[in-house]
């Protein structure tokens, strides 16, 4: 009934105000631009993709950006699944009558949208204390390329970082920076203004992550692996050789210090892995390190749950990993299963059912005859460590026997 009446009763069709009406010069400017830009206001859900090497169409996402900078969502960028690509850009446009409000309280800040949209951006980071959104703003103020504030904000940025103790906010930070750095050149963003202040950021990640990951609890630990996510993105979106050592250094750092969350160290361990950093011999030795018995069960299952965190397929190949894993498991008391079994169960809550599924086939299979050659003989592979049941193994003797056919006295 509520849709029936927005149709019949209120509609969709905007009125007009006549041309010779008092507005104010931000308003003005407004109407100017969605003219030249071809953008009539429209009270209906319109589909926009843009294709920033075109003039009109550029200048058509920097209207919408610097808008939303100035509070006013006239259109909202859409992610768009299959298409990649930093030349386009899709939007959905809406515009509401409650725009003119917000649009006479930003005259304050200029006579244009541009001019507003920048004194607004500059105005907001000298109010900002912290680095993460900070550089979110530059990663806004970039999309609506407003040269004035991206400089104001590059300065700021820079003396935020260079008093910043907390290392979690400068690994928060990099992110919108590397985005900068990576994809500015659509909008004709100088990169060389980005990397330095990436560079120092950096260095200080580097310097002080191991000392900030020391004696974490479980809620900080979490959080910690999150904000060394962003810095590896960071990293593989900047792809600089000489960075990506030195944070692979920095990672073998936090696997080696015994301070550290186990949560961290297989996290860690699992982004040398998917690096083709480790091979399997060496995670098997520290798979071995983690599950031994002068560890915690609490702190090794912390370690399973960093080193299987992201995609299944890659530990799947892994055997000395599950072995390990089910030798660990086999051998824990029934009061500490019961206690681990929530976090074992969060561990692989984040893989898709095909993968947990083939998880379940490698367990299952684990330790079965491994072919030497296709169409060939096989042959058992045993594993010396594992407990051996003699009782349950005497009781096939008398089959065995009777199918070789010679007596069997016990013995």
């Amino acid at each position: 009934m509520s849709l029936i009446r927005d149709k019949l009763e209120i509609g969709e069709t905007l009125g007009q105000v006549p041309a010779e009406t008092p507005m104010v010069p931000l308003q003005r400017d407004l109407e100017t631009r969605q003219r030249q830009l071809s953008l009539k206001p429209s009270a209906e859900i319109k589909k926009l993709e843009l294709d920033l090497r075109n003039e009109n169409d550029r200048a058509r996402s920097q209207l919408l950006h610097q808008l939303r900078l100035l509070g006013i969502e006239w259109g909202t960028p859409q992610l768009v699944h299959g298409k990649k690509g930093t030349f386009h850009e899709h939007w959905q446009i809406r515009w509401q009558v409650e725009f003119a409000v917000p649009l006479i309280e930003a005259n304050v800040w200029g006579n244009t949208v541009e001019s507003a949209a920048t004194t607004f951006a500059s105005h907001t980071a000298d109010k900002i204390e912290e680095l993460p959104p900070l550089t979110e703003l530059l990663g806004k103020t970039i999309l609506a390329e407003l040269s004035g504030a991206i400089d104001h904000l590059l300065e700021a940025i820079q003396k935020r970082a260079a008093v910043s103790a907390d290392v979690q906010h400068l690994m928060d930070a990099l992110p919108p920076l590397a985005q900068v750095a990576r994809y500015g050149d659509v909008r004709q963003t100088k990169a060389e203004h980005i990397l330095p202040v990436i560079d120092g950021l950096f260095e200080r990640i580097i310097i002080g992550l191991p000392g900030a990951c020391a004696s974490l609890d479980d809620d900080a630990a979490r959080s910690m692996i999150s904000s060394i996510d962003k810095v590896q993105e960071s990293i593989s979106l900047l792809n600089r050789e000489e960075q990506r050592q030195a944070w692979q250094r920095t990672l073998r750092t936090l696997i080696e210090r015994e301070s550290i969350h186990g949560l961290l160290c297989g996290g860690s361990c699992r982004l040398l892995l998917e690096q083709n950093v480790l091979d399997e011999d060496e995670l098997q030795t520290l798979t071995g390190l983690a599950l031994s018995t002068a560890n915690p069960a609490v702190q090794a299952a912390a370690w399973i749950e960093g080193v299987l965190r992201g995609s299944g397929l890659l530990v799947l190949h892994q055997d000395g990993l599950w072995r390990a894993l089910d030798r660990w498991m086999s051998e824990l008391d029934t009061e500490a299963f019961d206690t681990l079994l929530p976090i074992l169960r969060r561990a692989f809550s984040g893989f898709q059912t095909p993968e947990r599924r083939k998880m379940g086939e490698k367990v299952k299979h684990l330790y079965a005859p491994r072919s030497r050659e296709a169409g060939h003989r096989y042959s058992t592979h045993i594993d010396d460590s594992l407990p051996i049941n003699q009782q349950r193994g005497e009781r096939v003797l008398p089959v065995l026997a009777q199918i070789m056919g010679v007596t069997y006295n016990g013995n």
